[in-house]
């Protein structure tokens, strides 16, 4: 069984039923349906970091750098008026975050701890600053995305991107497998190896294992399913801009991590939606949203020690 703990086999199941039946309640409110979408998108590039710091222990403020990659990767690789296959250029996107992820890996696993962040975040800005100075890519307006790809298989179609239902069931569909993904990676005598490394490194690499190389697959996986949500990001509102590389989004999303329960996986799900459940709310309750947000998350930190989903197990496991 994929899912240890009994918190996990309710929650998970639970989760996914109830969305399943998200878009059936809230037919007539479009923007509710995209909201929700955006959401589950976040979850995927949340549930990639989560990987990275709790699972890994390699604290990165550069993981947006793959996030806005995704949208950038497909501006710059597909026709601007003509429709793509969606499953070939997801293919694409991938395996291309996946190479710069191995190259860029391989240097910033050279450093860890306080000098592992500075230089990812190093890079992570350098590539904003890029983009945010490029003309040809629209500079700090971003490039508008025109054509949203289909989605046959061999001739079959069964999802039309442009329909914000068939979009959030894509994203949905993306999200599940994201979740049994990492669960099964991390079952595997890969994700015992990958444990061990970051519990005593030392020991695990007595033993014989290269924890580098260990470090570094896990470090492209991570990046690779991080540009895949920018990827589906960048297509649901139809544009990709620099905003999309700041440390920002890598600060706000290692927040969503924690406020969901580190290392846990499914906790990317409970702290992404908790984060944008709480900054939906204050918005619309005061122009000073900000001082309330950040009040109450500070509060959810010191209260919830081990996250949300910390404390779900420590009620259910009992």
């Amino acid at each position: 069984m994929i899912f240890e703990k009994r918190t996990e086999r309710i929650l998970v199941p639970m989760f996914f039923m109830v969305a399943l039946f998200v878009p059936l309640f809230l037919e007539s409110n479009s923007f509710f349906v995209g909201k929700v979408t955006t959401i589950i998108i976040l979850s995927i590039f949340v549930m990639s970091l989560d990987f990275l710091v709790g699972r890994v222990g390699l604290i990165t403020l550069g993981h947006a750098l793959f996030y806005g990659l995704g949208g950038y990767l497909f501006v710059i690789l597909s026709p601007e008026y003509e429709a793509v296959n969606f499953w070939v250029y997801t293919f694409y996107i991938c395996g291309i975050a996946a190479l710069i992820a191995l190259v860029t890996g391989a240097v910033v696993l050279r450093t860890t701890g306080i000098y592992f962040i500075m230089i990812t975040l190093a890079i992570s800005q350098m590539m904003f600053y890029y983009f945010f100075d490029s003309l040809e890519f629209g500079g700090d307006d971003g490039v508008f995305i025109f054509m949203k790809p289909e989605t046959s298989i061999f001739g079959l179609s069964f999802l039309n991107l442009d329909d914000p239902q068939h979009f959030y069931y894509l994203a949905l569909f993306s999200l599940f497998n994201t979740l049994v993904f990492f669960k099964v990676v991390l079952r595997s005598r890969f994700g015992r190896i990958v444990e061990a490394t970051k519990q005593n490194p030392d020991r695990t690499e007595a033993l014989g294992y290269n924890i580098f190389a260990f470090r570094l697959t896990c470090y492209v996986i991570g990046s690779t399913l991080g540009a895949y949500a920018g990827f589906l990001f960048a297509l649901q509102y139809g544009f990709v801009n620099p905003s999309f590389l700041a440390w920002e989004m890598s600060g706000t999303a290692l927040v969503m991590s924690i406020l969901g329960g580190l290392g846990t996986i499914y906790g990317a799900i409970l702290g992404t939606f908790t984060y944008e459940g709480l900054q939906y709310f204050f918005e619309h309750l005061t122009e000073d949203w900000l001082l309330f947000m950040g009040s109450a998350i500070i509060l959810m930190v010191i209260v919830l020690r081990k996250g949300i989903a910390g404390y779900l197990e420590k009620l259910l496991e009992k």
